[in-house]
């Protein structure tokens, strides 16, 4: 999705962006839980600066703000401000003292300085219309041991199961309430976007673990930056 499409798209989409992803991927496809999944893949983060890129309203500040405790910040990143003011509502209600909200471009960050010690990307990477220059830059952000964990769709229809006959129903409320475009939902298109970002990861990080979801549409990705070693975190069974 290019960025003009993002703005007017997720500003319009931030009035009820809540209420429909509690209803589309919390109650009729039970996806929500997999927010803490991906959280959890970063370890032990207490203390640490966390980049949360593409927050959206804040869905994973009360995760991330439990993890990294009191001494912890979280850097909330997203080219919408229809969904920071939302994200900034969330953060008033909470008064959290340790998040700070920033307005960019996923694919080049400008204007946001590291190091961090981790970076959460849930459901935004595979709507970035440079997927390839969006991990080069959040990677280069990150220190030398740092953890990255990725939730999002390496394709639009799953391989098997009812959602793969539903897809022409649900494609189409996506597009039309702007969540994504006719290019974000073309899952072959989809698939190649997400083996060449699978592949730079692979020549920027230690390791990097993959795992699915969602009858193999779901794609679950973590990882070690380059540079001092820990122990690998095990993948959630």
């Amino acid at each position: 999705m290019q960025l003009a499409d993002v703005s007017r798209n997720y500003d319009f989409a931030s009035r009820y962006y809540d209420s429909l992803t509690e209803i589309v991927f919390g109650w009729i496809l039970g996806l929500e839980k997999l927010r803490s999944r991906t959280v959890d893949l970063l370890g032990d983060i207490e203390g640490a600066t966390v980049l949360d890129l593409g927050c959206g309203t804040g869905r994973n500040f009360s995760l991330l703000t439990a993890k990294v405790g009191k001494h912890g910040k979280i850097v909330g990143v997203d080219y919408s401000a229809g969904m920071l003011e939302k994200a900034a509502q969330r953060i008033r209600k909470n008064n959290w003292q340790n998040i700070e909200l920033i307005r960019g471009d996923a694919a080049q960050l400008e204007g946001i300085s590291g190091p961090f010690d981790a970076v959460v990307a849930i459901w935004v990477l595979g709507i970035v219309y440079d997927l390839e220059a969006a991990i080069v830059r959040v990677t280069e952000l990150m220190r030398p041991g740092g953890i990255i964990s990725i939730l999002d769709f390496g394709k639009s229809r799953p391989d098997r199961g009812l959602l793969r006959w539903l897809f022409p129903l649900y494609s189409m409320a996506l597009k039309c309430t702007g969540i994504d475009s006719a290019e974000d939902l073309d899952s072959a298109k989809l698939e190649v976007k997400w083996a060449r970002g699978k592949e730079v990861l692979r020549k920027r990080l230690a390791y990097l673990e993959e795992d699915h979801y969602l009858d193999g549409a779901g794609l679950i990705l973590s990882g070690q930056k380059l540079g001092q070693t820990t122990e690998e975190p095990a993948m959630p069974t």
